[in-house]
């Protein structure tokens, strides 16, 4: 009897027992937790306490853009930028005066070249564009920032519509125009530096502000061949640019004014830039010229006649018909005016002859 008892019991027992060591486990995990949170308060509130208290300050020179290397002095010690373009000084707090110069206001890298142009001080902008920061006083952790320019070589070359090459020496000006409000001119060189990053001011601070350019003239033989400001690019992530051109393709036909037949050994054309040309033609009495400038130009035939010039505005590929007056139609037109001028003259006789005989005669 008893021990059947006991065996009943016994399972309650392992669960009570099993209960009074979990709420033990809690006990303890609540005990070390508010231990470590109490050690890292007492560590942050020292190490607060440390940084208020202590006797250094952390000067940040930060170049805009960045610039690795870029070199800057600080009270006649010379220090360099790290890869992410910044010096870091460890300076004694106090109110000694401190000076800070740029030591390279021009910098060449392998793919640009930089210009310094401003120093961003907050609360000392009397000294923005002059070298040296002056009368510095170290107080607090500081930033200042070192605003650099950056211009970039551009390659740039031309191609037609049909993105076959265009021969540079074709182009004798482009301009593009930057968002900066500048316009920069050149030639069919293939280069040219541009202004790629410049320093801005904005919400409070200085940054550096990529220039947009657009294409907005290249002249070929005298006549603008873009679109104007419809493309665009970025000097400071594209190192050569590809300007598609407007050049046109004009057929010449020329025919015998009366007889419709081919006449003529050429056909002379006059360019906008007022250049001459004198194109062949074929026994048909036809001539193709490609890749000409839209634009306007004037035309005749060398032909035995007379050839009216005839100007041309041409925006897009064109089919031009030359009607040539020949000697030949001269002749046949003085002939058909002659025999008309005769007929016409022996009409009149015989009409006034008809009159004569129908006059009776007075008795």
């Amino acid at each position: 009897m008893t021990s059947s008892t006991d065996h009943r019991l016994a399972p309650r027992d392992s669960r009570r027992r099993s209960a009074d060591l979990r709420s033990y486990l809690r006990l303890a995990i609540s005990m070390v937790a508010a231990v470590s949170l109490g050690v890292a308060a007492a560590g942050y509130g020292g190490a607060a306490e440390a940084a208020e208290t202590s006797s250094t300050a952390v000067v940040e020179i930060m170049t805009v853009p960045a610039v690795a290397g870029a070199r800057f002095v600080f009270d006649n010690v010379t220090y360099r930028a790290d890869r992410n373009g910044v010096v870091r000084l460890d300076i004694a707090k106090g109110t000694r005066r401190h000076t800070i110069s740029v030591a390279d206001v021009k910098i060449n890298e392998r793919t640009r070249d930089l210009a310094f142009v401003r120093w961003w001080y907050p609360g000392h902008h009397d000294q923005d564009y002059l070298k040296a920061l002056t009368g510095i006083r170290i107080r607090k952790n500081l930033r200042i920032k070192a605003a650099f320019r950056a211009t970039y070589l551009v390659h740039y070359s031309f191609t037609d519509e049909a993105r076959s090459a265009v021969n540079r020496d074709r182009v004798s000006r482009l301009e593009f125009f930057g968002d900066n409000g500048h316009t920069v001119s050149g030639t069919g060189a293939g280069k040219i530096r541009l202004v790629g990053i410049r320093p801005v001011v904005n919400a409070g601070t200085i940054l550096a502000k990529p220039v947009r350019y657009r294409v907005q003239r290249v002249d070929v033989d005298g006549s603008n061949v873009v679109q104007v400001n419809q493309q665009a690019f970025v000097p400071s992530q594209e190192a050569s640019v590809v300007v598609p051109l407007l050049l046109r393709t004009a057929h010449f036909s020329t025919r015998d004014l009366l007889f419709g037949g081919p006449v003529g050994r050429s056909v002379r054309l006059t360019y906008p830039d007022g250049r001459r040309a004198t194109v062949a033609l074929n026994a048909d009495g036809n001539a193709t010229l490609e890749e000409l400038a839209r634009g306007r130009y004037s035309v005749s035939v060398d032909a035995a006649g007379y050839s009216f010039l005839r100007p041309v505005v041409l925006s897009r590929n064109q089919y031009i018909d030359l009607p040539v007056l020949t000697y030949l139609d001269i002749g046949v037109v003085g002939g058909a005016a002659a025999m008309l001028a005769g007929a016409l003259y022996l009409f009149r006789l015989a009409n006034r002859r008809s009159r004569v005989r129908a006059v009776p005669l007075v008795t």
